[in-house]
């Protein structure tokens, strides 16, 4: 009877171990979906603003205020912001515009 106890104790936790790894595998299916989404509605926002250099509802400014307001770690915001919040390198390069350095300099 012991036996029968351990046994079904054992096959529990188990299936305990497969439900976790079950939900995890779900977790991070849709994580991944959902960072996938967040990459495309961005670049279709970042392609749509070089083709027009307009926002659906503003500018580079309004996108730079955005970001400004959303993001909070400051890696991130220097990656998106730049040091001075005009906009980094990066960001102007990908939305195709010349970056603010050489803007100073013209």
């Amino acid at each position: 009877m012991a036996n029968d106890l351990e046994e079904l104790k054992r096959k529990r936790d188990q299936l305990n171990a497969r439900i976790q790894q079950s939900e995890a595998r779900i977790k991070a299916n849709t994580k991944k979906e959902d960072d996938r989404v967040k990459v495309l509605v961005g670049a279709a926002t970042l392609d749509h603003l070089k083709r027009t250099a307009v926002l659906p509802g503003g500018g580079l400014n309004d996108l730079l205020s955005l970001m400004d307001g959303f993001l909070t770690r400051p890696t991130e915001r220097t990656a998106v912001l730049g040091t001075d919040k005009r906009g980094s390198e990066a960001l102007h390069r990908v939305i195709g515009i010349k970056g603010a350095a050489a803007q100073e300099g013209e």
